[in-house]
């Protein structure tokens, strides 16, 4: 017995021996794979002091902020308060809500998966999830593919209004989930055509995730990249409930913040539920500038990375240009020396922005915790990052004019996120491709506003001044011509004729708003004046009545958009008002017209007669062609 114990106790000590040096063994490892950088202390203080001059500026309450490059990490921590009401300051533990920053770990996840040979770019989504509830009337010619999906190629529209948040009070999973936002899963053109933007579609990958993996797409993506990373306060908020570690989200506007909700999100949380903080995305960040020299088997190597990095689906890849959505990730030519890719997020209360270039081996990310723009944070830490590096010496190619003028004329915007609330980019978007000059294509973008467009090679150019291409023209695969540029907006070159025949009515239509509440303003005091009679007044004041209760609605609908998404999901006083504000215009017009119908033979005076016909012709026009794209009467709790 005594043998017993004393073998016991010697066990014990050994064990903690044992355990302590591994503890310090790691520790070591760890230090020497992920170090600070102390030497650039002084400049990290400076460089803070101007991050603290916007933050004021810009009215950001708190901001959390990682800067990597590939040898070590500048800095991790944060700026401000992360509650406003507590003065509760951020720190490298805060944790920030990353909103769409969630869709580059989704399509890692799916790279992963790709990697060990589960997954391939091409596989169509009938073969590897054919539950899934999507239409395509080109499926059989041009069947929507993995990759189609990862590059917001597919055609689906974004989310609607009332399937923003879930209000249920239970998470969605499996393929209930996936049918919650089946009315946004339709292909409107051709897959791999053009990008156009869907949180939707980032759902359907995590769905794909759970039925390759056997496991919830998040748990994959904790096992396969966190776990492996350290990453230990890094999740998915499938819940939406509040924890301490959390910043607070707020909304500024009238020189207040407001405190906002936290909602569970729309569909299974792949498109939009990351949170994390300073710390942890500091590791991410140095790994993924390290990811080329990576033998760990758990987490992707180099090649995987850069094939993330690759533009595959859109015609504009396939006519040479590289800049735009790749697997979860954009390219964007904004830095005049080093050019950044990445993803940003916007949530209730918060945007995120992690940005970074592999080959320069920078990095960061940043997250405010506030509605407001990240862009003057992002100037000063790039300046930061890049101030000891040249500006690259750029080239231009003369123009061939035997292949370029010919597609000279109109391009109609074709590629917007949401067809009902954008469907006037489809008339007034369009720009015009004017001239060539030498090795520059005018451009007019309208609105005054002409651009240079500087000739690289083969039909691809660059914004002057910038230090990579982000346009092209070229041929579809029925050899239309079609331009894209300007952050992955697409056109196609039409005539311009019909879209100015679209244009004319509705600028009439707008001055015919603008006159009816004029002629409302002064009709009144003639009305109580019985200088005209009241029938008459109805004729003009019935259409600013609707034409006022319509933009009041459009307000109240972006204001709820950014404060108080939840009331889009059901019926309430809200939702109420915003229907019933945008359908009494139209029904006040229709009256209108009938009552000019009846009190035609009364008026007398020609001058009368004209601009009340004008006014009541072309606001019905407005009419017809709300209603057409359903902004008449918007039942938002059932969309």
């Amino acid at each position: 017995m005594y043998f017993d114990k004393k073998t016991t106790t010697m066990n014990k000590r050994i064990t903690s021996i044992l355990t302590l040096f591994f503890m310090v063994l790691l520790c070591n490892m760890v230090k020497a794979q992920v170090q600070h950088d102390d030497s650039l202390t002084p400049a990290i203080d400076q460089l803070l002091k101007k991050i603290d001059t916007v933050l004021q500026k810009e009215r950001m309450p708190g901001l959390m902020i990682s800067i990597v490059n590939k040898d070590s990490i500048l800095f991790s921590g944060g700026l401000g308060y992360a509650d406003l009401e507590q003065k509760k300051p951020v720190d490298g533990t805060t944790q920030f809500h990353l909103a769409s920053v969630t869709k580059f770990f989704v399509a890692m996840g799916i790279q992963k998966l790709i990697a060990e040979g589960k997954l391939n770019l091409n596989d169509r989504l009938q073969a590897i999830a054919p539950e899934i509830p999507y239409t395509n009337k080109w499926e059989s010619t041009h069947p929507i593919r993995l990759v189609h999906i990862l590059e917001h190629t597919a055609g689906f529209e974004d989310i609607s209004l009332n399937k923003m948040v879930n209000m249920t009070g239970k998470p969605l999973t499996g393929i209930e989930a996936v049918q919650a936002i089946e009315n946004s899963l339709n292909s409107r053109w051709k897959p791999g055509k053009m990008m156009s933007y869907s949180n939707p579609g980032y759902n359907v990958l995590g769905h794909i995730i759970e039925q390759v993996s056997g496991i919830p797409w998040d748990a994959y993506i904790q096992q396969t990249l966190f776990k492996p990373l350290a990453m230990n306060s890094t999740l998915f908020d499938l819940s939406g409930e509040s924890r301490q570690t959390y910043a607070k989200g707020y909304d500024f506007r009238n020189g207040s913040y407001t405190l906002l909700p936290l909602y569970m999100p729309s569909s299974n949380g792949a498109s939009s539920a990351l949170v994390s903080n300073a710390s942890d995305m500091a590791k991410f960040m140095h790994y993924l500038l390290n990811a080329d020299k990576n033998s760990n088997v758990d987490l992707l190597n180099g090649n995987d990375i850069l094939e993330m990095e690759k533009v595959h689906s859109t015609l504009a890849s396939q006519n040479g240009l590289q800049t735009g959505y790749a697997l979860g990730n954009d390219l964007f030519p904004n830095n005049k020396k080093v050019t950044f890719r990445g993803h940003n997020g916007k949530g209730e209360g918060f945007g995120s922005w992690i940005f970074f270039n592999r080959e320069a081996g920078l990095a960061y990310a940043i997250s405010t915790n506030c509605n407001t723009n990240l862009w003057p944070v992002s100037q000063v830490i790039e300046g930061f990052l890049t101030k000891n590096r040249e500006a690259p010496k750029m080239r231009t190619v003369k123009i061939d004019k035997s292949k370029i003028e010919p597609m000279l004329g109109y391009y109609q915007f074709m590629n917007p996120k949401n067809e009902r609330w954008e469907f006037h980019r489809r008339i007034f978007g369009g720009i015009k491709l004017l001239s060539i000059d030498e090795d520059k294509l005018i451009v007019d973008r309208g609105n005054g506003q002409i651009d240079s467009l500087m000739h690289m090679e083969n039909g691809i150019f660059r914004l002057k001044g910038d230090i990579i291409p982000s346009c092209v023209i070229g041929h579809d695969n029925e050899g239309h011509p079609f331009f894209q540029g300007y952050g992955n907006s697409f056109y196609s070159k039409t005539i311009y004729l019909p879209i100015l025949l679209q244009k004319i009515p509705i600028y009439l239509g707008l001055i015919a708003a603008l006159l009816s509440i004029i002629y409302a303003i002064f009709g009144i005091p003639l009305a109580l004046f019985k200088k005209i009679k009241i029938a008459d007044l109805c004729l003009v004041l019935l259409p600013s009545l609707g034409i006022v209760c319509f933009l009041a609605s459009y307000r109240l609908l972006g204001v709820t958009d950014a404060v108080h998404k939840e009331l889009f999901t059901s019926v309430n006083a809200t939702s109420i008002s915003i229907f019933a504000g945008m359908l009494f215009f139209g029904v006040s017009v229709i009256i209108a017209a009938y009552l000019l119908y009846r009190r035609w033979p009364q008026i007398n005076k020609k001058w009368v007669k004209f601009p009340l016909v004008f006014n009541i012709l072309f606001l019905l026009y407005l009419v017809v062609i709300l209603s057409i794209h359903g902004w008449i009467g918007v039942p938002i709790w059932s969309m």
